[in-house]
């Protein structure tokens, strides 16, 4: 039994032995990972910095541009405000323009006509009394014909001199 008691001794011996090996395996295993991973996030940690030296200036530059966007779009804002603000009044004086057209028509238009309708009536009134004149210039006129065609012509430019004062009145009221 001693021999038995001794062989489990130096079974139990190789065996924490061995334990021990592992175990030391086991640490400088654990040992060379963490190097490794003491590496790595060493790495990690220079590409950060290297990412951050650029990504300032491009935050910066982002930042820039969303300022001047704002601007812009501020500037537009403006911009349409007064373009609605003259739209506005390019409609407001061309209504003016229309209504003062009409205004005008209205009041120049029917005295113009009559005027026009009465040296017509003139015109016409003239070139028949040449035309009979000429048509009577062989025949004898008797002095009563010529008086009463005189009196029709100074008729004539009686109610003309009336048209035109009555035009020359609405025109000077107007």
């Amino acid at each position: 039994m001693e021999t038995t008691i001794q062989y489990l001794q130096i079974a139990t011996d190789i065996i924490i032995i061995l334990l021990f090996i592992g175990l030391v395996i086991l640490v400088f295993t654990l040992i060379k990972t963490l190097k490794y991973f003491s590496v790595k996030i060493e790495e990690m940690s220079v590409q950060v910095k290297d990412i951050k030296s650029t990504m300032n200036p491009a935050i910066d530059k982002f930042q820039d541009l969303t300022e001047n966007v704002n601007g812009v779009f501020l500037k537009v804002r403006d911009n349409i405000d007064v373009l609605t603000t003259v739209v506005e009044k390019v409609r407001d004086t061309t209504d003016n323009i229309i209504e003062f057209e009409q205004n005008i028509q209205s009041k120049i238009e029917p005295p113009v006509m009559n005027t026009i309708n009465t040296f017509s009536a003139v015109t016409v009134g003239v070139k028949t009394f040449f035309d009979t004149y000429k048509s009577r210039k062989n025949e004898k006129i008797s002095d009563r014909e010529l008086k009463n065609e005189i009196e029709e012509i100074e008729q004539s430019i009686v109610d003309v001199n009336e048209e035109l004062d009555k035009v020359n009145v609405k025109l000077n009221s107007n």
